[in-house]
């Protein structure tokens, strides 16, 4: 983690979670260290992948042209806004649901899957599916304003 009160904040979720879902640790997959050590690198690689993308994203925003003119810089941002704004709207509700946490809450998939009681391979899919639905319908939207 590179931080040692990340590393803490970790163990302690961890432990944490042991503690209300004890049921999850299954001796006969392994021993309770391995069970352990296991959870903390899942939930470090987690987090910095969440740390990963909230650094890109404030880079990306970060970076402009200074001589741009900031009326048109909102004007596109408005509208890049409102086609993923209905490129969202247009999913099923299961994956708008779960896009909506990941990416607009800045959730991770282990979080969104606790939030929405689904395993998380079934959010991971769903999220999946629900970006590949966005993209088509963003590329479909893109060719439209292009032909009108």
């Amino acid at each position: 983690m590179h931080d040692r009160t990340a590393a803490e904040d970790v163990a302690q979720q961890v432990f944490l979670r042991l503690w209300e879902r004890p049921l999850r640790f299954d001796s006969t997959r392994g021993s309770l260290r391995t069970f352990l050590c296991t959870e903390c690198h899942h939930r470090c690689v987690d987090l910095l992948r969440a740390d990963g993308a909230r650094r890109r994203r404030t880079t990306f925003e970060a970076v402009s042209d200074p001589y741009e003119d900031p009326t048109a810089a909102d004007g596109l941002a408005q509208g890049v806004a409102t086609r993923v704004g209905l490129a969202v709207q247009s999913l099923p509700p299961f994956e708008r649901n779960a896009i909506e946490l990941a990416y607009f809450d800045g959730r991770t998939y282990r979080e969104v899957a606790t939030i929405l009681g689904s395993p998380e391979g079934t959010t991971k899919t769903r999220i999946r599916t629900g970006l590949r639905r966005m993209r088509t319908e963003l590329t479909d939207l893109e060719f439209a304003g292009r032909a009108g």
